[in-house]
């Protein structure tokens, strides 16, 4: 029995599988998990792996492990693992290395082993924590510091770079079934409990809503597990809410409290919202740039109060004369539950919030022949209702369109996207992912043109492992959202305005994908594309012209976004 058998053994005791790229120093492991009846998925490209791994740790909320080999599987995987580091998803990350004694050259080679690279240099900055155990028994410490850490606090990647002979050590039997057993307790020895929140921060807040004119609160991916104490606060308190992009679905849409999602492409009246409150209770959400726009000073006369897991996110807050604890929403919620509620009911607020709603529209429909995406998203919202449902995006204005057109109550109805790192290329392996971890929920990739292209080798595994996915390609022949950044900043978009695509309908066939044709808004071929029973592409030829509209520029404030 080879070491990486404890690495089998750690997977199987989350009852999970191992996402996978193949390569020679990475094989060992294969061998270990089949022997030890772990779920070896393959995928097409290394981000395959990395991003459907990624949707089972966000869905699960954790760990997930994905195992690829040395030196371009390696570098491949990094935008996997920025990507959870930025939206804080506890990955466990397995590379393969050249042996100990390659490792062990001078300095000035830049190479001595066949496909190596300094896989823990590359990626320390983007992950927790990185190990390159030389021995047994420091890959048995660092397969349970790597998944603890992951774990803790704010969650988030990390990675085991494994050199070749330290995998296929031999080792005994009895140490696997000490390890296996011994698992639970070495797994929760040394974590830290959750840090109480203060009482006096607590009273602060009370004191603060219970006088404030126009309350607020602000729900980011750090409130994801917070969801139902959330409602019960805004509901009893009768404070309107407004998310993030990562924090959308945390309060359902559809609520009457509900107020949208902010920011840089957030709805209209849930930035003006922000602007005119004049106390707000940021639940989980750091308050970048992306959310407040560039202008700060619209916040001076606010009481903000901002709760987050990450003690750094809080001492270098962008925003001046934040009040802050250091502690999960969860604990904040349990000890500010236990006040009584006031009896204002901010009723004139809220009629003001919804009378921005009225006259703040959006304006994302074009004018050229094809399909409005608005219209498109909307039906697709309205008909799939009553289904559970996750909702992936990959990156562009089909991103932007998404969250604004989808209405979103977790768990019920879920979006999944790449927000800190902004990855193309994420949607179609996510959605994979979703549908492997979650198979009886109906899962929706929406992507566009070209955020598909850069993995549309994985339709391959939707027809394999037979995941029924529902692929909607919003196709404007334009890399739309930078597209519209030139033309605002520049006057003009070389290299993104015009594309000459492929036949994506005879891709997908070829990878045994049926298809669905949308040349302008038909719903008998919507409705059709949605029962088919096994993986599906909708192509919607979208107008060419559509835009975000509106959207927060630099140097505007909340309340005065651009309009096309």
């Amino acid at each position: 029995m080879y070491a990486s058998a404890l690495i089998a053994t750690l997977i199987k005791h989350f009852d999970k599988s191992l996402y996978v790229y193949p390569g020679g120093t990475i094989a060992p492991i294969f061998h270990e998990c089949k022997a030890a009846g772990v779920d070896l998925i393959c995928t097409k490209a290394e981000q395959g792996a990395g991003y459907m791994a990624i949707a089972d740790a966000a869905l699960s909320y954790g760990p997930a492990f994905v195992a690829v080999t040395s030196g371009p599987g390696a570098t491949n995987l990094i935008t996997c693992i920025a990507d959870a580091f930025y939206d804080s998803v506890p990955l466990v990350v397995f590379t393969g290395q050249v042996g100990t004694r390659d490792l062990g050259r001078a300095r000035e080679l830049r190479q001595r082993g066949f496909q190596e690279v300094p896989t823990p240099q590359m990626v320390a900055p983007i992950s927790k924590g990185v190990w390159q155990p030389q021995t047994t028994e420091e890959l048995k410490q660092a397969l349970i510091d790597g998944v603890r850490l992951s774990l803790d606090g704010r969650r988030g990647p990390v990675v085991i770079d494994l050199p070749m002979n330290v995998q296929m050590s031999l080792i005994d039997e009895a140490i696997c079934r000490d390890f296996a057993a011994s698992l639970d307790a070495d797994l929760n020895s040394g974590t830290a409990p959750g840090k109480p929140c203060p009482t006096a921060f607590m009273e602060s807040v009370k004191d603060a809503l219970t006088c404030a004119q126009r309350p607020l609160l602000l729900v980011g991916g750090g409130a994801l597990e917070a969801a139902s104490e959330i409602r019960t606060l805004a509901e009893r308190w009768q404070l309107p809410v407004v998310s993030s992009m990562r924090g959308i679905g945390v309060f359902p849409s559809d609520h009457p409290l509900s107020a949208g999602w902010i920011g840089h492409t957030g709805l209209p009246w849930a930035n003006r919202t922000l602007f005119e409150a004049d106390c707000i209770v940021a639940l989980g959400s750091r308050l970048d740039v992306r959310q407040t726009g560039t202008e700060l000073d619209v916040f001076a006369g606010k009481k903000v109060f901002q709760i987050d897991l990450d003690a750094a996110e809080l001492q270098h807050a962008r925003l001046s004369k934040v009040i802050a604890a250091n502690c999960c929403v969860e604990n904040f919620l349990k000890g500010f539950l236990a006040f009584d509620a006031p009896a204002c009911q901010h009723r004139p607020w809220l009629q003001q919030i919804d009378e921005f709603r009225t006259t703040l529209q959006l304006a994302d429909h074009g004018e050229l022949p094809g399909v409005a995406p608005d219209e498109l998203l909307r039906y697709l919202d309205r008909a799939t209702k009553q289904q559970t449902t996750t909702v992936v995006t990959g990156v562009g204005s089909h991103q932007q369109w998404a969250a604004r057109y989808f209405s979103f109550d977790n768990p019920r109805k879920r979006l999944l996207t790449s927000a800190g790192h902004g990855t193309m290329g994420y949607a179609l392996p996510v959605a994979l992912g979703a549908a492997q971890v979650q198979p009886r929920q109906l899962v929706l990739c929406v992507d566009g043109d070209g955020s598909f292209q850069l993995n549309i080798q994985e339709l391959a595994l939707a027809r394999e492992l037979d995941l029924p996915i529902k692929i909607v390609l919003l196709d404007n022949n334009r890399l739309g959202i930078v597209s519209q950044f030139q033309r605002i900043t520049f006057t003009d978009d070389p290299v993104t305005g015009d594309f000459r695509n492929p036949d994506f309908r005879a891709i997908a066939e070829a990878y045994g994908i049926a298809t669905y044709q949308l040349e302008s808004f038909d719903p008998s071929v919507i409705d059709a594309f949605l029962r088919d029973t096994g993986p599906a592409l909708l192509h919607a030829r979208i107008q060419h012209d559509a835009p975000v509209s509106p959207m927060l520029l630099g140097g505007q404030t909340l309340d005065n976004m651009w309009y096309l």
